[in-house]
């Protein structure tokens, strides 16, 4: 059996741009310490020709009325705006632990991160894991209300969002921004069952994976698919992550499929040079 080890001098990039300080109970508090409960307005838009001013009757301007910052331009006939504390509030109908929100891109994406209310058991506890889900909605029309799945790995810290190609247990998806106290149940009902079946089917991968024995040269072969011959310093990379593979104590699992997905996930997110917390919480 691996031995299980906490590094927990290590923080996820959600601590850094975003970590509640004081327990949230709502969605709405969780905004507001978040510093992301401000609300957006539609302005309409004119452009000077000359010494005249012509209005834009087909977009509007999305401003914060707190700051009158400009966040977006949107159409007037189908764009519905839906404030982030309202994008947010369906999860109070799920029992979740709010832990992080915040801005990004200077406040024209808002998040959340919650404690999914599922238990993950992998490999029977051998190497234990957290669920989570990352909520992120935009003013800049770069995204609709998402919800992505991401395990953190008690032994690493690793972010690990790995899809499980089944359609029933998706790692990503879009919802609908609803208004009304229903469909915020109905949406909170599919949430929390996309949850379910995503950990059940996460914990069928791993076993799977560690089930699986590599070579030095498989596994290098596997690598070189995934990273692409394009990417800079390749062979670099490459070497970077065959040395985490076999010799990092925080991967573990020598030799298994399962010891070399956490060595890319280890690379990715705590050896690759560069970047910024939200950068690596984007990516």
């Amino acid at each position: 059996m691996t031995d299980v080890q906490q590094f927990s001098t290590r923080e996820v990039p959600w601590m850094k741009i975003g970590k509640l300080v004081t327990e949230a109970p709502t969605a709405a508090e969780a905004a507001k310490l978040g510093g992301i409960d401000f609300d957006v307005k539609p302005l309409t838009m004119s452009y000077k020709f000359g010494e005249k001013h012509h209005s834009i009757k087909t977009k509007r301007a999305l401003v914060r009325e707190d700051t009158g910052e400009l966040l977006g331009v949107v159409s007037t006939s189908s764009y519905k705006i839906v404030q982030y504390r309202e994008a947010f509030d369906f999860m109070d109908s799920i029992d979740s632990r709010y832990v992080a929100a915040g801005s990004l891109k200077g406040g024209k994406q808002g998040f959340m991160v919650v404690k999914a209310p599922v238990d993950l058991n992998v490999l029977g506890g051998e190497d234990p894991h957290e669920l989570y889900a990352v909520l992120r909605t935009s003013h800049d029309c770069s995204r609709a209300l998402e919800i992505a799945l991401m395990s953190l790995r008690g032994r690493c810290m690793n972010q690990l969002p790995m899809h499980t190609f089944a359609k029933d247990a998706k790692q990503r998806w879009s919802i609908q921004h609803v208004g009304d106290v229903q469909g915020k149940m109905a949406e909170a009902k599919d949430a929390l069952a996309q949850m379910t079946n995503y950990a059940g089917r996460f914990e069928q991968l791993v076993t799977q994976l560690a089930d699986i024995t590599l070579t030095n040269d498989v596994a290098e072969t596997v690598i070189r698919k995934v990273i692409p011959a394009h990417i800079k310093k390749q062979d670099e990379v490459v070497t970077a992550i065959q040395h985490l593979r076999v010799a990092a104590p925080e991967v573990g699992f020598v030799g298994t499929g399962w010891g070399l997905v956490n060595a890319v996930s280890e690379y990715y997110d705590w050896h690759r040079g560069g970047g910024t917390p939200e950068s690596r919480f984007l990516g």
